[in-house]
């Protein structure tokens, strides 16, 4: 049995990052003053409409009615708006209670949730590559994520390296999973088979089973390799 919830954390006990910009808002005669928050819900709306190559400083001043340099008040650059971006859906994640008796199989789901999370959003399997969230939103379901690996008696070191692998393994997934397909699985699964069998023995004798098997199929057999490989490395319970 899980729980799923909202991870009610106090904005004001987390702290930005340093690198976030900090500053008042300037006055903006006769319209409403731009906050972060907005600033972040057009970006995203602009996402959802043009995908993460239409959004722009100045498509999103468009967006706000706003000049560019309003906008650049808030927030320094366009990396750090997609980093606000990505802090935002992160945040919209599923939080589990930690169980140590039922470890593996929250880490499962934990996984099939961040997968979920991904195409919830368009292109924010994408955005997610390369970016670590690290703000109000996403440091709480962090500090979840950690406590339910920590809560199955896995060494520090262990759960550092599997919660960064974690998202490196499901941004990635998910982000071959929003592309067009490309090519026919069968027709490659026939070209390997018709390759000359003394010059290839291993790849001609798996033709088929390279190129079988879903999305589905290929992410939960992942995911119970990867558990597999943290109970080979968790000490005594």
């Amino acid at each position: 049995m899980f729980y799923y919830g909202t991870l009610f954390v106090s904005m004001a006990a987390v702290p930005d990052p340093p690198w976030w910009r900090k500053r008042g808002e300037p006055a903006r005669a006769g319209r409403k003053p731009l906050t972060r928050d907005a600033i972040v819900d057009a970006a995203l709306t602009l996402l959802e409409r043009e995908g993460l190559q239409g959004v722009s400083m100045r498509k999103l001043a468009q967006e706000l009615d706003a000049g560019a340099a309003s906008l650049y008040w808030h927030v320094g650059d366009k990396e750090e708006l997609l980093s606000l971006m990505l802090d935002r859906i992160v945040g919209e994640s599923e939080v589990i209670e930690p169980d140590p008796e039922n470890w593996q199989e929250q880490v499962k789901e934990m996984l099939r949730g961040m997968r979920r999370l991904m195409h919830k959003r368009r292109d924010a399997a994408q955005l997610s590559l390369g970016r670590i969230p690290a703000g109000p939103n996403s440091l709480p379901v962090m500090e979840r994520t950690l406590a339910v690996l920590h809560a199955a008696g896995l060494p520090p070191r262990v759960i550092s390296y599997a919660a960064d692998m974690f998202a490196l393994f499901v941004g990635g997934f998910a982000f071959e999973e929003s592309m067009p397909p490309q090519g026919d699985p069968q027709a490659l699964g026939e070209y390997f088979a018709s390759l000359p069998a003394e010059s290839f023995p291993t790849l001609t004798a798996l033709a088929g089973d390279l190129t079988e098997g879903g999305a589905d199929e290929r992410f939960e057999f992942a995911i119970e390799l990867l558990v597999k490989g943290l109970e080979a490395m968790a000490g005594p319970t």
